[in-house]
């Protein structure tokens, strides 16, 4: 007899962080996890075939709530997150899959999974029979034999065969002893994760020399005394009793009435009628058809579970597919949950002497032990730079659990001469050796990795082919729930840990003299370094069940975190830029701007510095004698751009010069002579860096170099498009959203007009012009197109009649009649704008169609011009951040679809609502209608707009070209 048992809540688990998130088509419910759960089990019952078969087979899952060992100790589990809020309702579908696979699906209230497993184990053993664990759980090591029980690792490791059967040998490497003492072991050494206490101060290795040398651990606590080690006796004396309940916290109950019994496990042969229904059901179209393959029979013979098909059509998260209880934290609710956590998290100390640096393969490989162990790691790279494709590395940070952290130096040199540098420092690790070692941590499905900021990691990582992965972002989680304020790590560790982290300047110095982390003296690094893990898994533990006590878990998961990996491969890829264009436009620049330094003297009377806000102001307002003028803070005429623009719409040419000379030498100094100098020397392209979490709703930035900003409507910020190029052989394709923000509202706002143009492909601006100006689109004067564009882009940021007046050069009074036109045609958007209002200061945020916060501070401010601000953006910001939640949906799927399609095109560049790619010159047309596809449909299954979105896209060789 042989009986398989697996873990199924290790599957769920591992399926859902190793996958990216995945919903049903037909209504949105999020079925990653049940996806990855069936691909699972499908294998496994196809791999234990021949020898191997089991003649009992069963999938066995933690209940919710608590179990018998929360009684004996109130702390057990308690740091344990809550599930993820798209998890919790795949919970009752893989009990489901397990059951349409025709495996009995095992579950019992007031026991954990480990009990159930040990139980009929342990029932089986004594029958003489062979049992199969599936699982990694070290908690189940206890109940290996060399006769009658093993376990089964199946997550696939690099390195590592795909099937990974582990014995006695296997614990005596993990653990230092042999299967019977596993409980011993970790009744002296606790386990974070679980929160089991055991004895402070005792780690593995420790834990297994005194079992070892007394035999058990009852044997020990009786001999403690004789412990030569002060620190370690008085430890193990005074902490007795924490590992007495430790030892009934970690051994397994093998003795627990089983509501099935052994004999109703007896493997049951896959059925079609069963499996294909439930699997067409999910929409699992792969699975299914290798399903059908194995079995033999065409899917197309059986139609959905209609049952399973209907469910999930309201909102993903409150589906009723109750088949079996949820998981529960054991608090009451989320939110005390995520105080409970906190206050935990706090409660542990941060020393910076406690932090180890690894110098040396051993010590390596026992950190990697307990990151496999611990399922996660929080990581972090210490590097020469802060451009990630030019920097060196320099050194590797990792934590496992608050409190323990260390550092592995790998590139630190001695003295600090610029021109000749120096030695290598001693007491590192070869980086080649670090890496290679590192690599199956790093790249493993079922290890989760977490960073602050990680597309820089990331980036850094596969620079030396690590494709790290899956990942978290403490960055991207305080984004998803407080948005664009300081997430920086050192605000947060204040903000949530009260602590103040290390300053690199401390270390490095400042300004020109500052020193780069490889010169650096390993010691003082090690602590800035180690801390930073350290502070971000803290960071992580706090914030990850925040996330849904707050109910952002959704817009985290589908819409932030797996854009990460996207973004950092279009950083790596770069694009080409022409440095002979971008000279040519240089000079060109240079000589309009000496014209209009000129033609500025002849105007004001006199020569003066054109980049001097005072002397400006003060031939203005001064000898000019200009009305309208006003003083800053510190007596200077004050000469912004808006007052330029102000005294260039009422007809004064030197206002207008000085903003044309502003434009030209901006282009110039950030662009044309700046360019040149990004120019990575690897790979002879430009690289930004684009930031995720700096705009409040949603928008991406990039910096070093800023390519967001690149004027689109004017022939210099066009001519600069044209020095972006395609690398010989290939082109560039720019596919852009037409008109994104205007579909949004007339969607949000529920504007029939505006929707029922935009069905039938008219001219929106025409249109608008149409319906509020009485006249017929057909022969339209372009001037009054001209003006309805402006309102209907105006509308959109909460435009006034003094705005709008001086962006058409009309009168104040003309302009106010255009807008209350406007609303009069459209009166939906007066009440989409008036709820907005309503809604900000209700509860100081708006939120996008897709569940973005986007809040707002001192929304109830008594300061006149401070509250219109806020009123204007809180109308914009709903349209603007649905619009940037649309394009990241469409970049997460945008590889994925063209690599199914095997279409060759690599995403490069996103500027605002618009995405710039590369392909092959041949490929180029093939690419085109496949990324229109993904980009019109981005807002499905999760929303179905009542406007269709549309996406103009063109190849060429260049930028503009192809705009």
């Amino acid at each position: 007899m042989h009986l398989v048992l697996v873990d199924g809540s290790s599957f769920i688990f591992r399926a859902y962080h190793a996958l990216p998130p995945l919903t049903r088509k037909s209504d949105g419910l999020p079925v990653g996890a049940v996806s990855g759960f069936s691909n699972m089990i499908f294998k496994l019952t196809e791999d234990l075939k021949g020898e191997n078969e089991p003649t009992h087979f069963a999938v066995i899952f933690d209940y919710s709530g608590t179990s018998f060992r929360n009684e004996l100790y109130d702390q057990y589990k308690a740091h344990r997150p809550e599930a993820p809020e798209d998890l919790i309702p795949q919970f009752p579908l893989t009990r489901a899959a397990t059951r349409a696979f025709c495996l009995p699906s095992i579950e019992q209230e007031g026991y954990e999974a480990d009990d159930i497993i040990a139980t009929y184990a342990c029932q089986m053993r004594d029958r003489g029979g062979k049992v199969t664990i599936v699982s990694s759980d070290k908690d189940l090591m206890q109940l290996i034999d060399d006769d009658h029980v093993q376990m089964l690792d199946t997550i696939a490791r690099p390195g590592q065969p795909p099937m990974r059967w582990m014995g006695p040998e296997e614990v005596m490497k993990k653990f230092g002893v042999t299967p019977d003492k596993v409980v011993d072991v970790q009744s002296l050494c606790g386990d974070p994760v679980d929160n089991v206490p055991g004895i402070p101060g005792i780690g593995v290795k420790t834990a297994a020399l005194l079992i070892n040398e007394y035999g058990d651990l009852e044997t020990l606590l009786a001999r403690a005394s004789e412990i030569k080690q002060q620190k370690r006796r008085e430890s193990i004396i005074e902490h007795a009793d924490l590992a007495r309940i430790s030892k009934k916290l970690v051994q397994l109950d093998c003795n627990m009435p089983l509501d099935v019994p052994l004999d109703d496990l007896v493997r049951q042969p896959l059925e079609a009628k069963t499996l294909i229904p439930f699997l067409k059901a999910m929409e699992f179209t792969s699975i299914t058809r290798r399903v059908a393959s194995v079995l033999e029979i065409d899917p197309d013979d059986f139609e959905p579970d209609a049952e399973l098909a209907a469910k999930g059509a309201s909102i993903p998260g409150a589906i009723d597919v109750s088949d079996g209880p949820a998981p529960a934290s054991g608090v009451a609710g989320p939110d005390a949950h995520a105080e409970k956590v906190l206050e935990a998290i706090r409660a542990i100390p941060c020393n910076l002497d406690d932090y180890e640096i690894v110098r040396d393969e051993t010590a390596l490989a026992n950190w990697i032990a307990d990151i496999v162990a611990t399922g996660h790691v929080a990581v972090d790279t210490e590097t020469t730079g802060l451009d990630n494709q030019a920097a060196d590395l320099v050194g590797i940070c990792l934590s496992t659990r608050p409190g323990k952290a260390c550092y592995i130096p790998l590139g630190h040199t001695t003295g600090n001469d610029d021109m000749f540098g120096g030695g290598r420092a001693e007491g590192q690790m070869d980086m080649r050796l670090a890496l290679d070692m590192l690599r199956p941590v790093l790249e493993d499905p079922a290890i989760l990795k977490i960073g602050q900021n990680v597309k820089y990691d990331m980036g850094i990582f596969a620079r030396y082919a690590i494709t790290m992965a899956p990942i978290d972002d403490t960055l991207l989680m305080s984004y998803a729930l407080d948005g664009a304020r300081n997430n920086g790590m050192d605000a947060l560790a204040l903000r949530w840990l009260d602590h103040t982290c290390l300053k690199f300047t401390d270390l490095a110095g400042t300004g020109k003299n500052q020193l780069t982390f490889d010169k650096l003296e390993i010691e003082p690094a090690a602590k800035y370094a180690a801390e930073d893990a350290d502070i971000t898994l803290r960071l992580w533990h706090i914030l990850k069940p925040r996330l849904v006590a707050q109910g952002v878990t959704t817009v985290y998961e589908t819409l932030d975190r797996p854009l990460t990996p996207v973004l950092a491969r279009m950083e790596a890829r770069g694009v080409s830029v022409d440095r002979q264009i971008l000279s040519r436009l240089s000079g060109d620049f240079a000589q309009r701007a000496a014209a209009l330094e000129e033609t500025a003297y002849e105007l004001a009377g006199e020569k003066f510095n054109l980049g001097s806000p005072k002397q400006l102001g003060d031939i203005l307002f001064g000898k000019m004698g200009l009305e309208g003028g006003t003083k800053t803070k510190t007596g200077a005429w004050a000469t912004g751009a808006s007052v330029l623009d102000d005294l260039a719409a009422q007809g004064v040419p030197l206002a207008q010069t000085i903003l044309d000379w502003r434009g030209v030498t901006k282009l110039r100094s950030t662009y044309t002579d700046a360019l040149p100098s990004y120019i990575n020397e690897r790979t002879k392209r430009v690289h930004t860096s684009y930031n995720q979490a700096s705009v409040a709703t949603g928008r991406l930035s990039s910096n070093e170099p800023n390519l967001q900003n690149i004027p689109i409507r004017t022939e210099d910020g066009r001519k600069i498009r044209t020095a972006f190029i395609a690398a010989p052989g290939n082109l560039l394709i720019s596919a852009d959203y037409s008109q994104i923000e205007l579909r949004v509202l007339a969607h949000i706002a529920d504007i029939d007009a505006l929707k029922d143009a935009f069905e039938e492909g008219l001219d929106i601006h025409a249109m608008t012009a149409s319906e509020m100006f009485g006249v017929p689109i057909e022969d339209m004067d372009p001037m009054v197109r001209r003006r309805a564009k402006a309102i209907n882009f105006g509308i959109i940021y909460g435009i006034s009649a003094f705005g709008l007046a001086n962006q058409l050069g009309i009168a104040r009074s003309e302009a106010g009649e255009y807008i209350k036109t406007y609303f009069a045609r459209f009166p939906g958007i007066q009440d989409y704008m008036a709820e907005q209002r309503r809604i900000v200061k209700a509860q100081g945020y708006v939120s996008t169609i897709f569940g973005r916060k986007i809040p707002f501070e001192n929304v109830n401010t008594k300061n006149p011009s401070e509250r219109a601000f806020i009123e204007r953006a809180s109308i914009n910001a709903p349209i603007q951040g649905s619009a940037a939640d649309i394009i990241r949906r469409a970049m997460i799927r945008m590889e994925r679809i063209l690599t199914e399609e095997n279409v060759p095109a690599d995403m490069l560049l996103q500027v605002h609502d618009e995405l710039i790619f590369e392909a092959p010159a041949d490929k180029a047309e093939q690419a085109i209608p496949i990324i229109k596809r993904v980009m019109e449909g981005a807002a499905e299954p999760a929303l179905r707009l009542s406007v269709p979105l549309q996406v103009d896209a063109k190849a060429a060789e260049n930028w503009e070209a192809a705009h």
